[in-house]
C-alpha cells in the first residue's frame, strides 16, 4: 500500500493535500504548503511568461490614446492621435498599398508554395531531396538580403536590366513598384508555404485519391477534389500566416519600393518612428490599426475553419501514402523547379557574392578589371561595422540560449501542469505571432520606458535579446513543445518515488532526454536572431547597432559593395547552422 501512495504522489499538480511525496515535513501545514510550491511556482512562470509576451501591445495601445508622449506627466485620453492618422493621406494610402501588398504577396507565396509541395511531396521527380533542400533555402536567409540581391541584379538598373537592354533592347519589368515589391515578398515566404502544406499532405492517405481516380477521375480533378478541401486548415493558416509576413515586411518596402516612394504601413512606422520625424502617437495609433488589421484576419480564419474535426484523415487504419510514378515527365517537372529555384534564389545569391568582390558592376564592363577586396577591408576595417558583427553573434548566442531554456520550462509547465495551466500556456506562447516585428520593436521600446527601471534597458544589447525573444517565441515553441509531449512521464515518476524532488526529476530525466530537440531549437532561434532587423530598428543604439540595421544604412547611403559585403558575412556564419538543421530534420 506505501508502494501504491508513493507512486502517484510525485506530480502534485493536484491540489495539495492529496498525495504527498516522501520526505516532507512533519507539520501538516508545512508539508502542505510543500506540496503546493511547485504548482504555485508553474502559475507564477505562466503569468509571467503571458505579461512578457503582451508587453509590447500594452504601452502601444497605451500610447495611442494620449495626447503627450507616455514618459510626460499629465497626459490626459483623446483621440486626436487618430484623427491626425486618418486624415493623413500618406497613411491613407500606405493602408491601400499594404493591403494590394499584401494580397498579391499573399498569393504568390501560397500557389507557389503549394504547387511545389504537390509537386515535390506527391510524385516521384528526380532528384527530389536535392530540389526540396533548395527550395527551402531562403526560409534560412533574411528576407533583407534577398531584397538586396533582387535590387541589385533585377532593379531598374540592375545586372540582368542593363544586360537585356544592351543584348535585345528590350528590360526587365519594373521591380521598384508595387507588384514588384508583392512578388519579391511572395517568393521569399513561398518556402514558409511549402512547409505548411508538405506537412497537411503527407498526412493524406493516398486511399482516397485512389478511390477517386478509380471512379473516372482524373489526376487533377482527384487533386482539387481530394486534397484541396481536406488541406483547408492549412491553407487558411498559410493564408493567415503570410499576410501577416506580408505586413509584417520592412526590408522589401523599404530597399524594392522606396526609390519609386511607394509606401506601405511599416515603412510609414518607419518613417514616422525613426528615420523622417519622431511622433510617438501617431506611430502607436498607425501600429495599433495594423493589430486590428491582423486580429480581423486571425478571427475570419478560426470563423472559416469551423468545427475542425471535419479534417481528420489520419486514423488507426491509415496507411503509408507513396509516391506517385510520372515517368519521363517527371524529369521536365523537374526542370522546372530547378529553373524556380535558380531564378529566384540561386543567381541572385551568386551575383550577391560576386558583387560584394568588386568596386562596381556592370556588363559594359569586363569584371576583371573591377575585381577588389576593398569591400571587405572597409566592413573590417571600420569600429562601427565589426561592432555590429559582434553584437549580432552575442545577441543571437546568449539570446538564443536563454530563448531556449525559457521555452524549455515554457514546455514543461504547459505540459506537466493541469489542463487550465496549459491552456494559458499555449494560448500566450503563440500571442506574438499575430504582431509583425516591427510593431514588437516599438512596444518594447515603449514599454522600457514606463517601467521603473526599464529605461536602463534602452540601448542596450539585452532589449534586442528581449524583443527577439518575444518575436520568435512560438516558432521555437512550435519546435520544443511535441518533443516534450513524447517523453513518458513513468521515468519521471521513478525519479520521485526514489526521493527525488520535483525539480531533480526535471533535470535528470527530461533535460537529458530533450538535448537533441533543445539544439535544434537553439539553432533555430540563433539563425532568426542573426537576421532579424525589424524589431531592432526601433531598438539599436550608437554601441548596438547589429548586422540587419548597419545593412539597410549602408543601403540607404548608396553603399552597395560593403552591403553586398556584409551580406556575405552574414551567409557564410549562418549557412552552416541552417544546413546542419537540414541534415539534423
Amino acid at each position: 500500500m506505501l508502494k501504491s501512495t508513493d507512486q502517484t504522489a510525485p506530480f502534485s499538480s493536484e491540489p495539495a493535500g492529496v498525495h504527498l511525496p516522501a520526505g516532507l515535513p512533519s507539520s501538516r501545514a508545512l508539508r502542505q504548503a510543500q506540496a503546493a510550491l511547485p504548482l504555485a511556482i508553474r502559475w507564477a512562470f505562466a503569468l509571467l511568461l503571458l505579461v512578457l509576451l503582451i508587453s509590447p501591445m500594452l504601452p502601444l495601445i497605451y500610447q495611442a490614446f494620449i495626447d503627450r508622449s507616455l514618459y510626460e506627466a499629465g497626459g490626459a485620453v483623446t483621440f486626436d492621435n487618430f484623427r491626425r492618422l486618418f486624415s493623413d493621406p500618406s497613411f491613407q494610402s500606405a493602408t491601400v498599398n499594404t493591403l494590394w501588398f499584401s494580397i498579391i504577396g499573399t498569393v504568390v507565396s501560397t500557389v507557389v508554395g503549394f504547387t511545389a509541395a504537390l509537386l515535390l511531396e506527391r510524385l516521384d521527380l528526380p532528384g527530389r531531396k536535392t530540389l526540396k533542400i533548395l527550395f527551402l533555402a531562403p526560409i534560412f536567409v533574411s528576407a533583407l538580403i534577398l531584397a538586396l540581391s533582387w535590387s541589385m541584379l533585377y532593379g531598374p538598373s540592375g545586372y540582368a536590366d542593363l544586360l537585356l537592354r544592351s543584348v535585345i533592347g528590350l528590360g526587365l519589368p519594373n521591380l521598384n513598384s508595387l507588384g514588384g515589391m508583392a512578388v519579391l515578398s511572395g517568393v521569399s515566404s513561398a518556402p514558409v508555404s511549402y512547409l505548411l502544406f508538405a506537412a497537411a499532405m503527407s498526412n493524406i492517405p493516398s486511399t482516397l485519391e485512389d478511390a477517386a481516380r478509380a471512379a473516372g477521375a482524373s489526376p487533377l480533378r482527384a487533386t482539387f477534389s481530394i486534397v484541396v478541401p481536406l488541406i483547408r486548415p492549412s491553407l487558411l493558416y498559410c493564408v493567415m500566416l503570410n499576410f501577416v509576413l506580408n505586413i509584417d515586411q520592412l526590408a522589401v518596402p523599404l530597399i524594392i519600393g522606396g526609390p519609386a516612394r511607394v509606401q506601405v504601413l511599416s515603412t510609414y512606422l518607419y518613417d514616422n518612428g525613426i528615420a523622417v520625424r519622431a511622433d510617438y502617437g501617431l506611430v502607436a495609433a498607425a501600429a495599433v490599426v495594423m493589430l486590428l488589421i491582423i486580429q480581423v484576419f486571425v478571427v475570419g480564419q478560426k470563423y472559416a475553419l469551423g468545427d475542425l474535426r471535419r479534417y481528420t484523415t489520419v486514423g488507426g487504419k491509415s496507411l503509408r501514402r507513396g509516391l506517385v510514378p510520372v515517368g519521363r515527365a517527371g524529369w521536365a517537372i523537374s526542370g522546372l523547379i530547378l529553373l524556380y529555384i535558380v531564378v529566384t534564389t540561386l543567381i541572385p545569391s551568386l551575383f550577391l557574392i560576386l558583387r560584394s568582390f568588386t568596386s562596381f558592376i556592370s556588363p559594359l564592363i569586363p569584371i576583371t578589371s573591377v575585381l577588389t577586396l576593398d569591400n571587405f577591408k572597409l566592413i573590417f576595417g571600420y569600429e562601427a561595422y565589426v561592432r555590429s558583427i559582434i553584437n549580432t553573434i552575442i545577441v543571437s548566442v546568449v539570446g538564443g540560449l536563454a530563448a531556449t531554456f525559457l521555452t524549455f520550462f515554457g514546455g514543461v509547465v504547459a505540459y506537466r501542469s493541469p489542463p487550465a495551466l496549459r491552456r494559458l500556456v499555449e494560448t500566450s506562447a503563440f500571442i506574438p505571432r499575430a504582431i509583425p516585428g516591427i510593431v514588437v520593436g516599438i512596444g518594447i521600446f515603449y514599454a522600457a520606458v514606463i517601467v521603473p527601471g526599464g529605461a536602463y534597458l534602452n540601448g542596450t544589447l539585452v532589449i534586442l535579446m528581449i524583443a527577439f525573444t518575444i518575436r520568435y517565441y512560438p516558432t521555437g515553441f512550435a519546435m520544443l513543445g511535441p518533443s516534450v509531449l513524447q517523453i513518458d512521464r513513468d521515468m519521471e515518476r521513478a525519479v520521485r518515488v526514489s526521493g527525488g524532488s520535483e525539480w531533480r526529476a526535471i533535470f535528470a530525466v527530461m533535460l537529458p532526454l530533450l538535448k537533441p530537440a533543445m539544439v535544434g531549437c537553439f539553432l533555430l532561434y540563433f539563425v532568426s536572431f542573426f537576421k532579424e532587423y525589424a524589431a531592432a530598428s526601433f531598438l539599436f543604439g550608437p554601441d548596438t547597432a547589429v548586422v540587419g540595421t548597419t545593412m539597410l544604412q549602408l543601403d540607404m547611403m548608396g553603399n552597395l559593395g560593403p552591403t553586398a559585403a556584409l551580406s556575405v558575412v552574414t551567409l557564410v556564419l549562418t549557412l552552416p547552422i541552417a544546413i546542419f538543421i537540414y541534415a539534423r530534420d
